[in-house]
């Protein structure tokens, strides 16, 4: 239920026994709350487009069959020739509800704020992030706390060699910071 690669429940969840599904959020949520989050989570310029056509065919048809029909009605807001991008027109509306649903981004500001305590001074700490959400974060993390210091500038990222053997990599950025001797 996290992919329109394969047909599945509109889940989304990290952990299946915890919190809502991706399916009850939207049903949830009111029409600019969730244009908000397709917004602000998958940076998605068709949020609203999207959102309305959503509500729209909850209120008429129910809930959704599963991933695909939510990828599909997603697509549909698309115009023909933008569909054939080289990324799904679904993508990033997915990304933002797995986002919301698994609270990801409240995770991770956790993870920054807590991980420097856990290292010994002189002790680095790397974090590969796959979007500008997550390296916005990071890179304000590193750049800001007084216990870190930055070790890289600017993130790393895979090479041409990388990127060809393993697409995923594409967006992953990898940021690494030290942490200081503040005795």
């Amino acid at each position: 239920g996290f992919s329109f690669r394969q047909d599945g429940p509109l889940d989304m969840r990290m952990n299946p026994q915890a919190g809502e599904t991706a399916a009850e959020l939207i049903e949830r949520l009111e029409e600019t709350e969730l244009a908000d989050l397709i917004y602000a989570y998958g940076e998605e310029r068709l949020s609203r487009r999207i959102a309305r056509k959503i509500k729209q065919h909850l209120a008429e048809q129910g809930p959704f069959a599963g991933t695909d029909a939510l990828a599909y009605l997603v697509a549909g807001c698309y115009a023909p020739k933008a569909r054939r991008g080289r990324i799904h027109p679904a993508t990033r509306t997915f990304q933002a509800l797995r986002i919301a649903v698994n609270d990801e981004l409240g995770v991770l500001d956790r993870l920054l704020q807590q991980a420097p305590d856990w290292l010994e001074p002189g002790g680095l700490m790397g974090v590969i992030s796959f979007h500008s959400l997550e390296d916005r974060r990071v890179k304000t993390a590193f750049s800001s706390d007084e216990r870190l210091q930055r070790v890289t500038r600017k993130p790393e990222t895979a090479g041409e060699e990388e990127q060809s053997s393993n697409p995923r990599s594409r967006s992953a950025k990898w940021r690494v910071a030290r942490r200081r001797d503040l005795s």
